[in-house]
C-alpha cells in the first residue's frame, strides 16, 4: 500500500517539473550566427610567359677515365682527391726505371747502328771511286750500295724502336688531359697497374657547365620547331637559339639560365619524342652530373589572370575558386589553372576579370552561404604573399 502511494506521488511531480522547464525553454529566441568575415579581391591582369615543362637528367661537359697505359708499380700520387686540376698537370707516377733502362739501352742501339751506317757508306763511296776507274766490278759495288741501304735501315728501326721507348717513359707520367675537378684515387700506391689490363686510376670531370638532357614529345618539337628552328635558304637557322631554365629538385624558382645547343636528328619511333640537350654554366658548383633537374623552355607572352594561390582549392572536380556574387553569396567555380608564378597561379579558363574571389577566409565560406566582404586595397600580386599585411575597406 505505501509503495503504490509512492508511486502515485511520484509521477504527477515529475510531470509537473518537466512542464515547468518545457514552458522555460519555449519563451527563448534562436539568433543564427552572422556571416563569416572573408577577404575578397579582383584577379590580377597581366603579361605572363608560356612555358613548356620537361624533367631531365644532368651530365657533365667533359668527363675522362685515367688509366695506366704501361705495366709498373704506383710510385707517387701528386693530387688531393677532389682539387681542380688544369690540363697537363701531374697526377700519378708509375716507377720509370725500368723504362729509363729501356731508353738508355735504346739509344745506345741506335749508336751502333749508325756506326754501322758511316761504315757502309764509306765503303760505297769507295766502291764507287773504284768502278769508275773499273778496278773493281759492278757486282761488288751493288753489294757495298746494299749493305748501306741495310744499315740505313737499321738506324731507322733503331730510332723507332728509341721513339716508342721514350714514349713508354713519358706514359709513366700520368697527367691530366683536361681542366676539371679528380676524384678519387682508385689504386693505393705500390700496387702494380697495368698488368691484365689498363687499370684505371682516377677520373677527372669538368663540371664548369653542365649538359642536361630532356625529352621532347611530338607536339612539342613542332611547336619549338617553329619558334625557334626555322632556317634560311642557305640552312642556316635565322633565330636565336632556344633559352631554358633550370631548377633543382629543391628549388621552386628556375634561376639558372642556359640555351638548347643539341637537337637529336630523328626522333626515337618506339617513344616518339627527341632527344634535346641544354647548357647551364655551373658557376656555385651545385651542378652535379646525374641529377634529375626540371626545365623550362620559354614560349611566347600573353595577357592572362592571376589569383593568389593560396585561392585556389581542389577537390575532386579538379581545381576551383571561391567567387563572391552580388548578394554576398558564395559561388564555387571550376577553373582551369597555368602555371605558377611567385606567390601567383595563372587562370586559363573559369574566370573573368570582374569576379571577386576570396584570397583569404576560404576555410569559414562555403558555396551557397553568404559572407561579410571586405574588398583588398592591394593587388592580389602583393596580397598573395602575407594576409597579415591586407589593408581591408568594407
Amino acid at each position: 500500500m505505501h509503495v503504490l502511494l509512492s508511486r502515485k506521488i511520484r509521477w504527477p511531480l515529475i510531470f509537473s517539473l518537466l512542464i515547468l522547464f518545457g514552458c522555460g525553454q519555449g519563451t527563448e529566441t534562436f539568433v543564427p550566427p552572422p556571416p563569416p568575415d572573408v577577404m575578397i579581391g579582383l584577379p590580377e591582369k597581366k603579361e605572363v610567359t608560356d612555358y613548356l615543362e620537361f624533367t631531365g637528367n644532368t651530365k657533365a661537359l667533359e668527363s675522362v677515365e685515367i688509366r695506366a697505359r704501361v705495366q709498373g708499380f704506383l710510385d707517387r700520387m701528386n693530387f688531393q682527391p677532389g682539387q681542380d686540376v688544369k690540363s697537363g698537370d701531374l697526377l700519378f707516377v708509375i716507377d720509370p726505371r725500368p723504362f729509363q733502362a729501356k731508353v738508355d739501352q735504346q739509344e745506345a742501339t741506335l749508336k751502333v747502328k749508325e756506326a754501322a751506317l758511316e761504315l757502309a757508306q764509306v765503303k760505297l763511296d769507295k766502291a764507287a771511286n773504284l768502278l769508275r776507274t773499273a778496278s773493281i766490278s759492278e757486282i761488288t759495288f751493288l753489294e757495298d750500295k746494299a749493305n748501306r741501304d741495310m744499315a740505313l735501315a737499321q738506324v731507322g728501326v733503331a730510332k723507332a724502336d728509341l721513339e716508342e721507348a721514350r714514349l713508354q717513359l713519358d706514359y709513366t707520367q700520368v697527367k691530366s688531359p683536361l681542366d676539371g675537378r679528380v676524384s678519387r684515387n682508385l689504386v693505393d700506391l705500390g700496387n702494380l697497374v697495368g698488368g691484365q689490363e689498363k687499370t684505371l686510376l682516377t677520373t677527372v670531370v669538368n663540371d664548369k657547365s653542365i649538359y642536361a638532357y630532356f625529352n621532347l614529345s611530338e607536339n612539342d618539337l613542332l611547336m619549338l620547331s617553329r619558334l625557334y628552328g626555322s632556317k634560311d635558304s642557305q640552312g642556316q637557322t635565322n633565330k636565336p637559339d632556344a633559352p631554358c631554365f633550370l631548377a633543382l629538385a629543391d628549388e621552386t624558382d628556375f634561376i639558372r639560365q642556359g640555351k638548347v645547343d643539341f637537337v637529336d636528328t630523328q626522333v626515337d619511333p618506339g617513344t616518339g619524342t627527341l632527344m634535346v640537350r641544354a647548357v647551364f654554366v655551373n658557376n656555385d658548383g651545385l651542378l652535379l652530373p646525374g641529377l634529375f633537374v626540371r626545365i623550362r623552355v620559354p614560349l611566347k607572352k600573353k595577357e592572362a589572370l592571376l589569383v593568389p594561390n593560396l585561392a585556389v582549392g581542389i577537390d575532386q572536380g579538379g581545381r576551383y575558386v571561391l567567387v563572391v556574387n552580388r548578394d554576398n553569396l558564395v559561388e564555387q567555380r571550376q577553373v582551369t589553372v597555368g602555371q605558377q608564378i611567385d606567390h601567383l597561379r595563372v587562370i586559363e579558363k573559369g574566370l573573368a576579370q570582374d569576379d571577386w574571389i576570396i584570397i583569404n577566409g576560404m576555410q569559414q565560406a562555403r558555396p551557397g552561404a553568404k559572407v561579410t566582404p571586405s574588398k583588398s586595397s592591394q593587388p592580389s600580386s602583393e596580397s598573395a604573399g602575407s594576409s597579415s599585411g591586407i589593408a581591408a575597406q568594407k
